[in-house]
């Protein structure tokens, strides 16, 4: 009779088991309402927004050597506000960033793209400053960005080149006009740096 009993309640434990394993097999699958897609966007050339991950640049090419010098590029306070580019020939620009555009688009300058200005890459951004002050020294001996002339307007991207190296390109307005309107935007020099 023990037997008996020891067998009934083995028997009563595992059908007790087998029940709860055939309710997990088939407890409905529940699936949330809100579905999160990845984001599948690659950049295709590194890039980044100027003064935000480096700030020291070595001058790349003639213009940049003989009228600007090597660069500092830093933040005047939050994001999103003034921009200070300091160039160690003696000047300094202080702009204020106003737009973002694709460097493949038209800067205004006889129908050619922020890339062909800049010289630099047309898959990357072009981040747009209006000049809000250029303090040119007396160490300056070509003058500012644009010599003479004051710098209205900066077009710069801050990217990685062909070669693997992180490079920061400047092209310099002396008109009146933002570019892109195609009135009166002068380009008056391309500024190219090298990461230090």
């Amino acid at each position: 009779m023990k037997w008996f009993a020891a067998a009934a309640a083995a028997l009563a434990l595992f059908a007790a088991g087998c029940g709860r394993e055939d309710e997990v097999e088939q407890a409905p699958s529940v699936r949330a309402s809100t579905i999160v897609s990845p984001e599948t966007r690659v950049d295709t050339v590194p890039e980044e927004e100027p003064a935000l991950a480096r700030s020291q640049w070595r001058a790349a090419n003639d213009q940049a050597r003989s009228v600007a010098g090597n660069l500092r590029v830093s933040l005047a306070g939050n994001r999103g506000g003034p921009v200070i580019f300091a160039f160690a020939n003696g000047v300094t620009v202080r702009a204020q960033p106003y737009s973002v555009v694709p460097s493949d688009s038209r800067s205004g300058v006889g129908g050619q793209s922020f890339a062909a200005v800049m010289g630099g890459d047309p898959r990357v951004d072009a981040w747009l400053y209006r000049v809000l002050d250029e303090n040119v020294t007396r160490s300056a001996v070509r003058g500012g960005l644009c010599g003479e002339d004051p710098t209205r307007h900066m077009a710069v991207s801050e990217f990685v080149d062909g070669s693997g190296r992180w490079v920061f390109k400047i092209a310099a307005f002396k008109g009146e006009s933002e570019p892109p309107s195609g009135r009166d935007v002068q380009n008056c020099g391309a500024y190219a740096y090298t990461a230090q």
